[in-house]
């Protein structure tokens, strides 16, 4: 039986933009393990398309088996046109194809069928955490997307769920593929290279870890305040070490670190950008990582954090539960004293540490960015046919 031909492109803008986010990653590492997957395939075509001046950054990824297609228009000018009603079918510009859009929004197409990835629906179950221009665009233009997608991809059951009730999308139509890590990054590193990272970036000591967006959605607030009340003797062994980009609304957590750091807390940061290529030497170097967010699509971190060997503490919401198993200790985000207490817990039972690591490997080795993108190259099939 000759194999189904599949057209496919991809809206890349999420590659190329200045400021590379989870959803670039998520992309990229998929294309990634898809571009292995076509190899020995000629049955499946794939085009990639950014704005013209773009099309150098793309190729420094340096895909094998896709190609490039250039585009005169900017992503700037893309949302203006979205927010205005204002697209034309997006398959008079690139011709009768599949078309996968990767960032929550899509264009119309008026002889093609398109994909549209939605990654959670925070944006409308808690929209105080997210900037309001932002969250117009994506209350509006979302909506829009789902109804004329053919699919709708999203990374976690809880998010399959939310998709389903708010938009009325059947759950058949709603596949899942998880983001998954790279293990020959994301691994226990040894003692000496932590501690060369460690000296990188201005950090000292033994710490208790957090990795995200500073920001109120994330849970930063409950995460300091527990760690005030964890005993004096824990505070004195263990820092708290913060690593990420300021982001939306941070005013009461940075006044909060200010206080701690006057009344003697240790707070840390680093002190410069910390590169992809150091995060895994910063996961492993902890002793123990604490993930408090109050609403996650997924929430890679902690699994991040488990594959290199770190005990994790994190929420008992939304798709939390699903990426950790039962490898992590999961606690109410709201309760401060709860999170304080589990973290006194983990740090004072040194047996408990050992199980929940040996655990956290075996939840960390389910997401493998090859087998998602075997799911994806399977859903693509089928809409192509």
């Amino acid at each position: 039986m000759r194999n189904t031909k599949l057209k496919l492109f991809v809206d890349a803008d999420v590659l190329v933009t200045p400021h590379f986010s989870g959803i670039g990653h998520y992309t990229l590492e998929l294309l990634r393990a898809l571009d292995q997957l076509l190899e020995n395939r000629n049955d499946v075509t794939v085009e990639l398309g950014v704005w013209f001046k773009d099309v150098r950054k793309l190729r420094s990824y340096g895909f094998r088996n896709f190609k490039i297609r250039r585009s005169l228009i900017p992503l700037r000018a893309s949302n203006w046109l979205k927010n205005h009603n204002l697209q034309m079918p997006y398959d008079l510009l690139f011709g009768k194809r599949v078309y996968l859009f990767p960032n929550y929004s899509s264009w119309p197409t008026w002889f093609s069928k398109s994909i549209t990835v939605i990654y959670d629906l925070s944006f409308e179950y808690f929209p105080q955490y997210v900037e309001p221009h932002n969250q117009a665009f994506l209350s509006s233009q979302v909506k829009k997307s789902a109804a004329r997608s053919a699919k709708i991809i999203t990374i976690s059951s809880n998010s399959q769920e939310e998709i389903h009730e708010f938009y009325g999308t059947s759950l058949k139509d709603i596949p899942i593929i998880y983001p998954g890590i790279d293990q020959s990054e994301l691994f226990r590193w040894p003692e000496e290279a932590i501690e060369q990272v460690k000296v990188l970036y201005g950090i000292t000591g033994k710490y208790i870890l957090f990795v995200g967006n500073i920001e109120p959605r994330k849970n930063l607030r409950g995460l300091l305040l527990a760690y005030e009340r964890l005993s004096k003797k824990i505070r004195n062994e263990y820092s708290l070490l913060l690593v990420g980009a300021r982001g939306w609304l941070d005013n009461e957590i940075l006044e909060i670190i200010e206080r701690l750091r006057n009344d003697g807390n240790h707070i840390q940061q680093p002190n410069n950008y910390v590169k992809d290529a150091d995060r895994a030497a910063l996961f492993s170097g902890a002793s123990l990582f604490v993930y408090p967010s109050l609403y996650e699509g997924f929430g890679i971190p902690p699994v991040e954090a488990m594959a290199c060997g770190v005990p994790t503490i994190t929420s008992n919401n939304s798709s939390l539960p699903e990426a950790v198993g039962d490898a992590a200790v999961t606690v109410d985000a709201n309760s401060v004293k709860d999170l304080t207490k589990a973290i006194t817990t983990v740090l004072n039972d040194p047996k408990l540490q050992r199980d929940m690591i040996q655990k956290g490997f075996t939840q960390a080795d389910k997401f493998s960015w090859n087998t998602e993108a075997k799911k994806l190259l399977s859903i693509l099939l089928e809409v192509g046919k």
